[in-house]
């Protein structure tokens, strides 16, 4: 999460200054490497091995005796899965390269796939370093260990310590009281937020969901495929306001990120004009006084919050109501108002 506060609005707030405050090499080490691709190494076995880590310590030892087998199906997983994405932006057919086929990747990462565009153009030889490591499991396994390490001391251990009884309510939540139903239903009873349209495109594959609650993912749900098939989503949600206080009653959860995502005047006006149908970025763009870049931060936060729903059509990303999340803040909002009221006592439900 650290690696994707470059480009995602609604994460946690401490997610934005801890990345502040990480040495700029160390910075472009996560987002280059550790979050692309180390991350989705570490998950993929992480849930399959379900090691006994209690420390620092035994984590690192755990990630040194993954194969190197393991590690290039892992990378070449995550080569199909960016080509998949920028197929679904795109709409056109991208075929995604194997770590060993040099050319095919280096033309892949260059020309698709951010930020290694990027550094492909500002800073070659650091690009040339990602594609050797790529094509090395043993070296890539000892840089991923060195990158964790360095941190783990220098930034994340205190913070890690404060997030743990958060996260061990939120696990005792759930697991003592696991949702059922559909995959949407799932997902939205534990994250508070409805699938994206990318993760219900591949809703009918989805047989497993690995929730991980965590401090540091506020209002955003990004589900992670650990599989080229899509049988396998790992989604980390908000372990502050998703189960993470018992007492917390469902409604509430489910109406934070909503709320949240409409508290400012301007979301709100980006609401109004999407009343009358789907607008794309730059139709709200040309009618507001804002600049591109603040308008997108706006219509990322509604899309986090589950406000919007989005999709992309010849290049252009186009931006609607979703009217479901409405309903259910509607709804919420009335069973807030109305709750442990007596019968005559009270204003008129919400309309």
């Amino acid at each position: 999460m650290v690696a994707d506060a470059s480009a995602v609005d609604g994460l946690d707030p401490q997610t934005y200054v801890l990345r502040a405050s990480l040495p700029a090499e160390l910075r472009q080490e996560i987002d280059l490497i550790l979050g692309p691709l180390g991350k989705h190494v570490l998950l993929r076995h992480l849930w399959r091995d379900e090691p006994e880590i209690d420390e620092f310590s035994s984590f690192v030892a755990w990630v040194s005796q993954i194969g190197s087998e393991a590690i290039c199906d892992a990378i070449n997983a995550s080569l199909h899965r960016f080509a998949a994405e920028e197929a679904f932006r795109t709409g056109r057919n991208v075929p995604g390269p194997t770590a060993y086929d040099e050319p095919h990747l280096r033309a892949f990462l260059s020309g698709l796939a951010e930020p290694w565009r990027r550094t492909a153009k500002e800073n070659p030889e650091t690009f040339d370093r990602i594609l050797r490591l790529l094509q090395d499991p043993t070296g890539l396994k000892a840089h991923l260990v060195l990158i964790l390490t360095q941190f783990w001391s220098a930034h994340y251990r205190e913070t890690y310590g404060e997030c743990t009884s958060t996260v061990e309510r939120s696990l005792r939540h759930y697991t003592t009281r696991p949702p059922t139903g559909e995959v949407a239903s799932i997902i939205r009873t534990i994250t508070g937020r409805d699938m994206t349209d990318e993760s219900r495109s591949h809703a009918a594959s989805v047989r497993r969901i690995v929730f991980v609650p965590s401090c540091h993912a506020g209002l955003v749900v990004s589900p992670i495929p650990l599989d080229r098939s899509f049988e396998t989503l790992l989604i980390p949600y908000n372990a502050r306001t998703s189960g993470g206080r018992e007492t917390l009653e469902a409604s509430a959860r489910d109406l934070f990120p909503m709320v949240k995502a409409l508290s400012d005047e301007t979301r709100l006006l980006i609401l109004q004009m999407l009343k009358g149908g789907e607008l794309y970025a730059q139709q709200i763009v040309d009618r507001l006084d804002l600049s591109q870049s603040s308008v997108s931060r706006h219509l990322s936060l509604l899309s986090a919050g589950g406000i919007l729903n989005s999709r992309w059509d010849g290049g252009m990303k186009f931006y609607r109501i979703n009217e479901n999340a409405i309903d259910r803040l509607t709804k919420g909002l009335n069973v807030l108002a109305t709750e442990g009221q007596d019968e005559g006592e009270g204003g008129e439900p919400l309309r």
